[in-house]
């Protein structure tokens, strides 16, 4: 299935990653995939980075990000330890786009999102305006996304993509809950489960501007994230607000 929009992909990885040793994850490859559905833009975390070493996989999305600068946005990752580490980070990589994308880990990092370690990152966020993707799921100790409604009413500049909305049904639930309550808030719909009508119920609670595609890919089949938001029911201006306009209009970028 390619979409009939050109899509703008907030959720996207490069680099290999340990549960999936076959997927066609450089740069390259994952442009073909992205040609093939007409995915314009992916922003990309590096999977290096959520793991292990933030410095390194960040170097490896600049590399992309120089040899396809129109195909590719660069989250920063970090990792809120040690101390201090992070903020330097993204001072380093502060080119890589303006407003920032940062990405948070906070399962891979054990550490709460809304706990002391991370609070550094979420003022820098709310100073710049960030973007903020942070992989949440449901209920748990450390990325809950119920665990953001505090931070997002604390740091109301910061722009947070609850990453996967929680994964399980439950945890769109708790998504929609913190979106509901924070206007900074966006659900970003990557996730390796599918609910049926949910797409249709949070376009009616937090309206289709609120709502960002991702496809997590490649770890994830893109297309079936596709698949999701062209064949509910929903019109063809709110297609086009998950597929593409949401996400370049939090980045600053015209359509």
């Amino acid at each position: 299935m390619k979409s009939p929009i050109p899509i703008a992909d907030c959720h996207g990885h490069l680099g290999v990653h340990p549960d999936f040793p076959a997927c066609k994850s450089s740069a390259e490859e994952m442009i073909q995939v992205m040609d093939l559905l007409n995915i314009g833009i992916l922003a990309i975390t590096s999977t290096r980075a959520c793991y292990t070493d933030c410095v390194e996989g960040n170097r490896e999305v600049a590399e992309a990000l120089k040899k396809f600068p129109r195909r590719f946005r660069g989250y920063v990752t970090v990792n809120p330890h040690p101390a201090g580490e992070a903020l330097q980070e993204l001072e380093r990589r502060s080119g890589f786009h303006t407003p920032p994308l940062i990405k948070l880990h906070p399962f891979l990092h054990h550490t709460p999102v809304q706990g002391k370690a991370y609070r550094p990152i979420w003022d820098y966020a709310n100073q710049h305006e960030a973007i903020v993707l942070v992989h949440t799921w449901d209920s748990d100790e450390h990325c809950s996304p119920l665990l953001l409604l505090d931070v997002a009413r604390e740091f109301p500049r910061a722009r947070i993509l609850l990453g996967h909305c929680g994964v399980t049904w439950r945890g769109y639930l708790q998504a929609l809950e913190v979106a509901e309550q924070t206007a900074n808030t966006f659900l970003d719909i990557t996730g390796s489960q599918s609910h049926r009508t949910i797409l249709e119920r949070m376009v009616e609670r937090v309206g289709a501007e609120r709502i960002l595609f991702g496809s997590d890919m490649p770890y994830l089949e893109a297309a079936v994230s596709l698949g999701r938001v062209l064949t509910v029911r929903l019109s063809d201006a709110a297609q086009e607000a998950i597929l593409r306009k949401n996400f370049l209009r939090l980045m600053g970028e015209a359509d």
